[in-house]
């Protein structure tokens, strides 16, 4: 399967793995069975409360039945209850925050995806390779597994000798995700067959805003002495 390449704020490309068709079919059972369990236990506490009106049903059991997927992937963030327990999500390809419109657009669309028993959606994912069914197309997103699987190269920090001088000791003020881009940036820099080195730039400038600091040291060298400076800093 292919990877799905996101692009972050940072002008920096982070690779995800699509979420498998298996998580996909998964992830909609857990819903399922969330939402029937729903219908059950409305259904049975209305019964014991001898309620006959048949729009009140529609409004506490149907509502939430059609407008499940919409709401939840609004407000978690493009997750359901099913999604959140197979850790996928649903993610625009050229790194913006889905929209609204995004997730309505995959909503309206999902009821051709689903048919035949979801045969429809399981065949265009699996020819897309992008982890995208017929909703996804049209709205330009992809449902990705959050279980990156990360070489050793990006989680291992550079080592430093005892007596390494640190030059930038602001370094401390980043953050793990800061550490991280810039682990993952040098690495898809060092493993690309055509390396961008604008977008080096771009993060080495990022970085230097948020130290605060200046410097004239190329963009490549800045970022491993950036790394090396937390490494050292961080572990002593």
């Amino acid at each position: 399967m292919q990877t799905v390449r996101i692009q972050t704020a940072q002008n920096v490309f982070i690779e995800y793995q699509p979420a498998s068709i298996g998580d996909r079919i998964l992830a909609a059972l857990i819903d399922y069975v969330t939402l029937y369990s729903y219908v059950i236990l409305v259904s049975i506490l209305l019964g014991s409360m001898e309620v006959n009106e048949i729009w009140i049903y529609i409004g506490v059991l149907g509502v939430p039945f059609l407008f499940y997927d919409l709401v939840l992937e609004v407000l978690l963030d493009g997750q359901t209850i099913g999604k959140k327990a197979r850790n996928i999500k649903v993610v625009k390809l050229d790194g913006t925050q889905p929209t609204i419109g995004s997730y309505l657009l995959r909503w309206l669309i999902r009821p051709i995806d689903v048919f035949f028993s979801g045969a429809v959606a399981i065949l265009t994912i699996s020819i897309n390779g992008k982890g995208q069914r017929l909703g996804d197309l049209a709205a330009g997103t992809s449902v990705i597994s959050l279980n990156r699987q990360v070489g050793l190269a990006e989680t291992v920090m550079p080592q430093v000798q005892e007596n390494y001088q640190p030059l930038y000791p602001q370094v401390t003020s980043l953050t793990d995700r800061d550490v991280a881009l810039i682990k993952e940036a040098l690495h898809v820099h060092k493993n690309s067959e055509s390396p961008d080195y604008r977008l080096l730039e771009t993060l080495a400038n990022r970085i230097k805003s948020i130290l605060q600091i200046e410097s004239t040291m190329p963009p490549m060298a800045f970022l491993h002495t950036v790394l090396k400076d937390y490494s050292f800093l961080t572990s002593n």
